[in-house]
């Protein structure tokens, strides 16, 4: 069985180091952004259910288009915390990537 890195391989060079930590940093920038859109969203749409709300002006509407909002919300909660998670994951891979040299 062949594994990624091997005792018998010699150690990555400079450059290469170098290119990984590139990589990584312009992972955690796409996946930043992607929490980023995904934590707007999902905000954007918990606020959407607050005028159906009792005490609300849009409260009579309630039935026929408040309780989808929330059924929306709930379903943007999961897509929510996978993005944000793998942005918090990203984030730790560049600061275990920066302490290489350390």
């Amino acid at each position: 069985m062949n594994s990624i890195y091997d005792v018998d391989d010699p150690p990555a060079s400079k450059h290469e180091v170098a290119k990984a930590k590139q990589s990584a940093k312009q992972l955690l920038q796409r996946r930043t952004k992607q929490a980023i859109y995904a934590t707007a969203v999902f905000f954007l749409s918990c606020a959407s259910v607050s005028p159906f709300l009792k005490g609300h002006p849009l409260h009579a509407y309630w039935e026929s288009f408040g309780k989808y909002l929330v059924l929306l919300s709930m379903g943007l909660l999961i897509p929510f915390v996978i993005y944000v998670g793998r942005a918090i994951t990203a984030w730790l891979f560049v600061r275990d990537m920066e302490k290489m040299d350390s």
